[in-house]
């Protein structure tokens, strides 16, 4: 009867752990990638000239965007949307105000991709053979909203590139971040 017993907790405090370990993984989010992703140099990563960090209201990036088309409601960023499909996040208030923590480059309108393209050509509609035949194959693999992402991670710059991916492995978003984006 003890061998029954000390069987019994011995499997919960297993099946206990392995829960923790799973829940802490998949509760991590994009953090947990960081940490355990060989890192790439990612420093010459800008979407048409436009990089992480640049301020929205600075005037090369006025000359170049004008005026934003759209801007969604978000309280943790000013997230607005530009000519061309891209995308900024940029912080709210304070002396940092304006300044970009996630760049995306995304579908203009229905059925028309932007022009845009990462530092080594990725466009919307790349493949993910072109994406690890320009970036690599040191790369995360994730999944947000139903999406397969692959992304690559520059330790020294803090910033990921992501590539979400949808029906037959082609590029439908393309996400530059900050690390500290959540």
């Amino acid at each position: 009867m003890k061998i029954k017993y000390i069987f019994i907790l011995i499997a919960i405090i297993f099946l206990s752990f392995i829960g923790f370990q799973t829940l802490s993984f998949s509760t991590e989010g994009r953090s947990h990638y960081f940490k355990n992703t060989d890192s790439i140099d990612l420093s010459n990563e800008s979407f048409e000239k436009i990089r992480l960090h640049d301020n929205i209201y600075n005037s090369a990036f006025i000359g170049q965007y004008g005026k934003p088309v759209e801007k969604e409601d978000n309280e943790m960023y000013d997230y607005y949307h530009w000519e061309n499909g891209l995308q900024t996040a940029s912080i709210i208030k304070g002396k940092e105000k304006g300044k970009i923590v996630r760049l995306i480059i995304g579908e203009v309108e229905e059925r028309k991709s932007s022009r845009l393209k990462t530092a080594k050509g990725i466009t919307i509609g790349s493949t993910k053979k072109e994406i690890t035949s320009l970036y690599g194959s040191h790369y995360y693999k994730r999944v947000e909203q139903g999406t397969d992402i692959i992304g690559y991670v520059d330790q020294k710059l803090h910033v990921t590139l992501e590539f979400w991916l949808v029906e037959g492995g082609k590029v439908a978003e393309i996400r530059l971040d900050d690390s500290d984006v959540q």
